[in-house]
């Protein structure tokens, strides 16, 4: 390998790892923060700032001459274990300093320190590409481009391949291993000297820490990274003594039923079955849209002989576990059809996907019509208590109606306090959804719980006021209030972050 393309190497691997930690460092704190737009801009933000602070020191040790690459490459290698070693740095974070503050600090302290290091690469390198004045220019277009052709590459590798294929800990630290690897390696093309064996030797001790980090707690059964989401599957015993399997989504429990019955274990999902079941024996079509392990599919199934259940999941690696650790696998379920697909995606098209979880490609090549459901159920989150506004705008939820029989009925989990700043999210979800259903009513699932505390609703609506009868249940008080959320301005996590901010507690 020339000196030259030595350089490119060098500057292709800086962006590559810049990417590999702010990609696998999001996904880090998603248990603490989720994966909405707050810990996102956070750690975005902080990566940016690192490196152009990299930049702006970079260069100034670069032109004086006194401290090697390979040095700054061997502390990037050191921080690059901050993020496997510091593991509980977020939840700290959160607690003490409350929701955005908490990730913009997370962030600081995991991701920056190695990032800043990154950021002095490529003012190092252009420095030592520079042959005359009359070239520098494109001399610092060419590393430059080779640090961002890098950070293309660690965008979909990292993204695509290496989150599937490996634990956080275990990817952090083969990126910090890899940077003492780069500190060796610019120690040579450099002609810096001083690096031998050792650091090679050190490159070893990131995938090392990472392996001995990626260790399950006793109640983990599985827990693995999916495209999609960072997720878990749990068995422990409850306050109340009773053994329950959950699985998590993002540190959220997005399914949860007894060991002993198979039966749902979450508030909102017995208190939406108590809610439905006057009226499933009416039913014959429902769609849900969020199926996790698809523990209230099967329940609602479990109502009737004749209901038939469409589910929309997003992602086949969490209907895999549902197969493999919750009720849905013990048996054959053909009146369960569950569609991999984004729920707004299948909101467009519904009519496409027919048959297709059955196998069936003459009925999904027909091109038939819409089905007309009698109930549709909402149940989709990011993280804890964020919904993806993309299922809560106007339009999403007129897509719904239209998928509903003239006598059907919507349905949706959302959770929210019912006091304070909190409930802003609650008060404009109420008005977008007046505005597409003649009828919208909220449900408490537990009615036992205090109004300040982050509790789960269970909304009805129906486009006929008329449909349905009074319900022995309270509901809350909380009206709708506000401009409904559209495609264009639906802000949903900045008003669900109010509810972080305001100090989140669930009783």
């Amino acid at each position: 390998m020339s000196r030259r393309s030595g350089l490119f190497a060098l500057a292709f691997g800086s962006g590559f790892a810049v990417l590999a930690i702010e990609i696998a460092g999001a996904r880090l704190i998603a248990p603490v923060f989720g994966l909405s737009a707050v810990p996102w801009t956070a750690v975005i933000g902080v990566i940016l700032t690192a490196l152009a602070l990299g930049n702006h020191f970079g260069g100034r040790l670069a032109d004086a001459g006194k401290v090697p690459l390979s040095r700054i490459l061997v502390v990037a290698g050191f921080t690059g274990l901050l993020p496997v070693l510091g593991a509980g740095v977020p939840w700290v974070a959160r607690s003490v300093l409350g929701f955005i503050p908490g990730a913009v600090v997370s962030a600081l302290v995991l991701f920056a320190p190695p990032v800043l290091c990154l950021g002095a690469v490529v003012p190092y390198l252009v420095r030592a590409d520079t042959e005359s004045l009359e070239t520098i220019g494109r001399r610092a277009g060419d590393i430059s481009a080779a640090a961002t052709t890098g950070s293309i590459a660690g965008s979909f590798v990292t993204g695509f391949f290496l989150l599937p294929a490996m634990p956080l800990p275990v990817l952090l630290g083969l990126t910090a291993g890899a940077l003492f690897v780069m500190a060796w390696a610019a120690s040579r093309i450099l002609g810096e000297g001083g690096f031998g064996g050792g650091v090679l030797m050190a490159a070893l001790v990131g995938p090392a820490v990472g392996l001995l980090a990626s260790g399950t707690p006793p109640d983990t059964l599985h827990a693995e990274q999916t495209l999609h989401t960072s997720v878990r599957v749990t068995e422990r015993t409850w306050a109340d003594g009773s053994r329950v399997r959950e699985l998590w989504q993002n540190g959220g429990s997005s399914s949860a039923e007894y060991v002993a019955s198979g039966a749902p274990a979450h508030v909102y999902a017995r208190a939406s079955l108590e809610i439905v079941r006057p009226f499933v024996a009416e039913m014959e079509q429902v769609l849900v849209l969020g199926g996790a392990a698809l523990t209230l599919p099967v329940a609602l199934v479990a109502e009737s002989d004749d209901l038939r259940v469409d589910v929309v999941e997003i992602d086949p690696e969490v209907t895999r576990l549902a197969e493999a650790y919750f009720t849905y696998g013990e048996a054959p379920r053909p009146a369960i059809d569950v569609i991999h697909e984004d729920g707004r995606v299948f909101l467009r098209a519904p009519a496409r996907y027919l048959g297709r979880a059955a196998g069936d490609p003459e009925t999904r090549a027909s091109g038939a019509g819409a089905p007309q459901y009698d109930l549709i159920y909402l149940d989709v989150f990011d993280h804890l208590l964020t919904v993806p506004w993309t299922m809560v705008t106007r339009e999403a939820l007129a897509d719904m109606a239209a998928l509903l029989d003239e006598d059907g009925i919507f349905m949706a989990n959302v959770l929210s306090p019912l006091e304070g700043e909190g409930r802003v999210f609650l008060q404009r979800l109420r008005a977008t959804l007046e505005s597409v259903f003649g009828d919208v009513r909220v449900y408490l699932a537990d009615p036992t719980l205090d109004a300040g505390a982050t509790q789960n609703l269970v909304v009805l609506a129906t486009v006929d006021p008329s449909l349905l009868p009074p319900l022995d249940r309270p509901q809350t008080s909380v009206t709708g209030e506000g401009r409904p959320f559209t495609d264009a301005w639906a802000p949903v996590e900045y008003l669900q972050a109010k509810v972080f901010l305001e100090g989140l507690r669930w009783r």
